[in-house]
């Protein structure tokens, strides 16, 4: 499968670990906007290659990170 990204996806795609990490620090990692964050999040989530959570203690917090491939 081929993904065409955009260069800030492939850039919050890179900063993402396997654990939650949110868009705000994601920025910080970046030296991106919040806002073009929140953007890459969208397309990589679309593509299957990013998974959103919600932190335990503030569930209205959401963290990022990248999703867990397994082969069959």
């Amino acid at each position: 499968m081929y993904f065409a990204l955009p260069k800030s996806a492939l850039q919050v795609f890179g900063a993402l670990e396997d654990r939650p990490i949110s868009s705000k620090e994601l920025a910080r990692r970046t030296n991106l906007s919040e806002r073009t964050v929140r953007y890459a999040l969208k397309i990589l989530k679309e593509n299957g290659l990013v998974e959103e959570i919600f932190f335990l203690r503030d569930a209205r917090k959401r963290g990022y990170r990248r999703k867990k491939f397994t082969l069959d």
